[in-house]
């Protein structure tokens, strides 16, 4: 799969943007639709390559029940856990569909979560 320096460009971005404007972000990782890693920043101790195979495997199950469930295409998945929330939205660039998966503790505000992870999704489509 080749990767063109303007996508890695846009990740990384994405990622900048969505590490300061996140109250609570704990990590960012934009993987391709596969699970390969294409850019990640980690503020704590999770593991960017598991992370990243299990957005792909959470994003094929969310397309799946879409798809069952006659409602269309998944744009996101949303997990919320004792001590945070993990989302994982799609990003369908013309190449490629890439992941964004933003993982935060308690203390964020889902809403603006979900507000930034979507602009980072738009900067990917159209990078």
């Amino acid at each position: 799969m080749n990767i063109t320096p303007r996508i890695r460009l846009a990740a990384e971005s994405a990622i900048d943007t969505l590490m300061r404007e996140i109250k609570g972000v704990k990590a960012v990782v934009i993987s391709t639709e596969d699970g390969l890693e294409l850019a990640a920043r980690v503020e704590n101790t999770a593991q960017v390559a598991r992370l990243s195979a299990i957005a792909s495997s959470l994003a094929a199950l969310g397309a799946v029940a879409g798809e069952e469930s006659q409602l269309g295409h998944c744009d996101n998945v949303t997990i919320e856990a004792a001590n945070g929330h993990i989302l994982m939205l799609q990003a369908r660039h013309p190449e490629m569909t890439l992941i964004v998966s933003v993982v935060t503790g308690r203390e964020a505000i889902i809403g603006q979560v979900l507000y930034y992870a979507k602009q980072a999704t738009q900067l990917l489509q159209h990078a």
